[in-house]
């Protein structure tokens, strides 16, 4: 174990991931270094604030250390970031049980199944709960019906939240252009919708690149009196990042290679968002 803690090491240091951080939080810890894998969690928040897994591990460090109201704090902040954390849920699900609070708990294991449908653990929770099994009206009106609210929390407008949309559907004709590595659909808070050949490291980086700078251009931009941003492009030697925007809430984000020129990327782009209904 201990080369694969060295080799995770270095990765997180010299290319970062969620995955990564998350696998080096787990084996700290089954290392028995509590506070070393909190430490590795934190940083991976930092790094990547979206990252559900790293709360998840943080809470079972907490309650393992007797910690319980900070270990539910954690886990409502994951399913705030990310709301398909299977693990956030299924924990909140068990102690809104454990504090007599069924409502509650049903909430969250109604959510998952808007991602994981007829997940068997859940539907047999919720038969507990309830007294019966749900019936396929109710699992069709949970997967298709309104936006989930999480307890405590506000509820937030996300169209896409409970439609799955096969990546290939919106972003195929944008990733058969010349130059373009892949591809992926964002919403506001950096939360990937939609993907297409990028590696799940690729989506965690390129999501949150785009979330930091819509939020960081809209406060600039406001401060001058000017319109929101609709595009913005990085390039470097060995690649480029674009973003397209249709509407305020999603953002088309493009790996390409260096000299790919925007404008037909930008027609694809905005395609895709009118193809994924989100304008």
């Amino acid at each position: 174990m201990e080369s694969e803690l060295e080799r995770l090491r270095k990765k997180v240091e010299n290319f970062p991931s969620a995955s990564a951080y998350n696998r080096l939080a787990e084996l700290v810890r089954l290392g028995g270094d509590n506070p070393g894998a909190e430490q590795v969690c934190r940083r991976c928040i930092k790094e990547f604030p979206r990252n559900g897994q790293a709360y998840v591990i943080l809470a079972e460090i907490e309650l393992a250390n007797g910690r319980k109201d900070e270990a539910i704090k954690n886990l409502l902040t994951a399913v705030e970031r990310d709301n398909r954390s299977y693990a956030a849920h299924r924990m909140l699900a068990d102690h809104y049980i454990e504090i007599a609070r069924p409502p509650q708990a049903l909430q969250h294991l109604r959510q998952i199944l808007t991602f994981k449908i007829n997940d068997p653990a859940v539907l047999k929770k919720i038969e507990q709960i309830t007294g019966k099994p749900p019936t396929a009206s109710v699992i069709r009106q949970v997967t298709g019906g309104s936006n989930a609210v999480v307890p405590g929390r506000p509820a937030e407008p996300t169209p896409l939240a409970n439609k799955i949309i096969p990546a290939a559907d919106g972003l195929a004709g944008l990733c058969a252009e010349a130059g373009v590595r892949g591809a992926l659909i964002a919403d506001e808070k950096g939360r990937v919708v939609s993907s297409k050949r990028l590696s799940p490291e690729q989506e965690d980086i390129l999501a949150a690149l785009a979330g930091e700078i819509a939020k960081a251009a809209e406060q600039s931009l406001t401060a001058v009196g000017q319109e929101r941003l609709s595009m913005w492009t990085i390039v470097a030697e060995q690649g480029q990042v674009l973003s397209f925007k249709r509407e305020q809430s999603f953002s088309v984000v493009i790996l390409a290679e260096p000299g790919v020129r925007p404008a037909m990327l930008e027609i694809r782009a905005r395609q895709a968002l009118i193809d994924l209904g989100t304008g």
